[in-house]
C-alpha cells in the first residue's frame, strides 16, 4: 500500500492544491474567493461521502471491491483536462475553470467515498506497534517520489518555450498517468477478511447513524482528537495563499513557484519517520503534538516574512507545509484508529471525516479576508487557529509507548 500511495501522490503532485492549483485558478480569472472555493470542494468532497460509504459497507467482510469502484469513478473524468486546457484554455478560461471544478469535485467526492475502506483495510493489515511507521513511511517515500514532479513542474511553469496553457495541460496528464498507476496497484491489494460475517444483519442508515453520538460519549479520546484536529484544520484559512503571497507580494517569479512544490516535498521526506517514530515510540497523541506545533510555524514564519520583506524564508514556510499538511493526515489519522476497537472503526473514520465538514468553510473565508484586508492578515487567523488546535491536544491522554 505504500507503493501505491507513493504513485497517488506523485501524480497529485503535479496539480498540487497548495501551489499549483491556486496558480491555475488564478490564470483561468479565478478571484482569490474561488482559489479558496477549491479548498471548500476538497474538503467537503473527502467528508461528506464519509458516513454513506460507512453505511454501505457495514457488515461486509471485504472493501477493496467498494474502494476499487468509487477511485475509478473519481478518476476517470480527469482524462478530460488536459484536452480542455489545451483547446479552450486561453479562449474560454471561465468555461474551463467551471469544468477544473466540476471534475475536481468529483475526483474528491469519490475519493473520500473510498476513505473509510482504505483506512480499515489499513487497520487490518498493519499492527498498531508499527502502524506510525508504517504512515511515516508511506509519507517519507511519497514524498521523495514527488520531488520528481516538483522539479519537472518547476522546468515546466518556468518554460518560455512551453506557456500557457500547455504547460498546464502536461501538469494534468502526468497527474492522471500517477493516478492510473495507483488504480492499477490498488487492485493488486489482498485484503484480508473483517471480523463481521457476510450474513451480518444489516442496520438502516438511519439507525447507523443513530450510532454516531454513543460513540462519541463512549470513546472521549477520540472525540477529543477529533477536535483537535478540526481546530488544526483551521490553518488551511491560508494554505492556497501563501503561493499568491509570494508571488503577488513577494515577486516571486513562476520558478520559483516549482522550487516551492519541491521544498513542500522535501518537508515530507525530512519529517516522515520522525513522525512515525514518535508515534510508535511515545505514543499518536505525541505524534500529533509535535505536528501542532510545525503547523503554528508556518504561517508565523509566513507572517516574519512579510514583516521583514524576505521572500527567502517562504521556502521554510512551504517545507513546513509538506511537514504539517502530511503529517496532520498520517499522525492523526493513526491517532483515531488507535483510539477505537476493530469494530468501531469504519463508523469512527467516518464520524471524524464528517464532522472536518465544517473545516470546509476555512478556505473561502480565508480568500474573503484576503480580498478584503491582506494575505498577513489570512495567517494571523490561521495561527491563532492552530495555537487553539495545539491547545486542545494537551487535553488528550497519551497510550503508553510500545518499543
Amino acid at each position: 500500500m505504500v507503493t501505491e500511495s507513493c504513485a497517488f501522490w506523485v501524480g497529485f503532485a503535479f496539480f498540487d492544491p497548495t501551489v499549483v492549483m491556486p496558480v491555475l485558478v488564478a490564470k483561468l480569472g479565478g478571484s482569490d474567493w474561488v482559489v479558496g472555493l477549491t479548498r471548500l470542494i476538497q474538503t467537503l468532497g473527502f467528508t461528506l461521502p464519509a458516513l454513506l460509504a460507512a453505511h454501505y459497507i457495514h457488515g461486509r467482510r471485504l472493501h477493496k471491491p467498494f474502494l476499487l469502484a468509487t477511485c475509478a469513478w473519481g478518476r476517470i473524468g480527469l482524462i478530460t483536462l488536459p484536452i480542455a486546457l489545451l483547446m479552450f484554455g486561453k479562449t474560454h478560461p471561465t468555461g474551463v475553470l467551471v469544468w477544473l471544478l466540476f471534475l475536481y469535485a468529483i475526483f474528491w467526492l469519490m475519493d473520500g467515498g473510498c476513505a473509510v475502506s482504505w483506512f480499515d483495510i489499513i487497520g487490518k493489515t498493519i499492527p498498531p506497534q508499527v502502524r506510525g511507521r508504517f504512515f511515516g513511511a508511506m509519507q517519507t517515500f511519497s514524498g521523495i517520489a514527488a520531488v520528481g514532479s516538483g522539479l519537472i513542474a518547476q522546468r515546466l511553469l518556468a518554460s518560455t518555450s512551453m506557456g500557457f496553457p500547455v504547460n498546464f495541460a502536461v501538469l494534468a496528464i502526468f497527474w492522471c498517468v500517477g493516478l492510473l498507476i495507483s488504480q492499477v496497484l490498488l487492485m493488486l491489494i489482498r485484503e484480508p477478511p473483517g471480523v463481521q460475517e457476510d450474513n451480518h444483519v444489516r442496520l438502516s442508515l438511519k439507525d447507523y447513524l443513530k450510532q454516531a453520538v454513543p460513540l462519541l460519549r463512549q470513546r472521549p479520546r477520540f472525540a477529543k482528537i477529533v477536535l483537535a484536529r478540526v481546530l488544526l484544520d483551521g490553518s488551511t484559512v491560508a494554505l492556497p495563499f501563501y503561493v499568491l503571497f509570494a508571488q503577488r507580494d513577494l515577486r516571486a517569479g513562476a520558478a520559483q513557484v516549482g522550487i516551492y512544490l519541491v521544498c513542500q516535498n522535501v518537508g515530507r521526506i525530512a519529517t516522515g519517520h520522525l513522525w512515525g517514530w514518535t508515534s510508535d515510540r511515545f505514543g499518536p497523541v505525541a505524534g500529533l503534538r509535535c505536528v501542532a506545533v510545525t503547523a503554528f510555524a508556518a504561517p508565523a514564519l509566513a507572517l516574519a516574512s512579510s514583516n521583514l520583506g524576505l521572500p527567502g524564508l517562504m521556502l521554510g514556510v512551504f517545507f513546513l507545509l509538506g511537514a504539517a499538511q502530511d503529517g496532520l493526515w498520517t499522525v492523526c489519522s493513526n491517532s483515531l484508529i488507535e483510539a477505537v476497537s476493530d469494530t468501531e472503526r469504519p463508523l469512527a473514520m467516518a464520524v471524524a471525516s464528517f464532522l472536518q465538514i465544517p473545516g470546509a468553510l476555512f478556505a473561502p473565508i480565508g480568500g474573503l479576508i484576503a480580498q478584503m484586508a491582506s494575505y498577513p492578515v489570512v495567517f494571523g487567523v490561521a495561527l491563532g487557529f492552530t495555537l487553539a488546535g495545539f491547545i486542545a491536544t494537551l487535553r488528550v491522554s497519551p497510550r503508553a509507548a510500545t518499543i
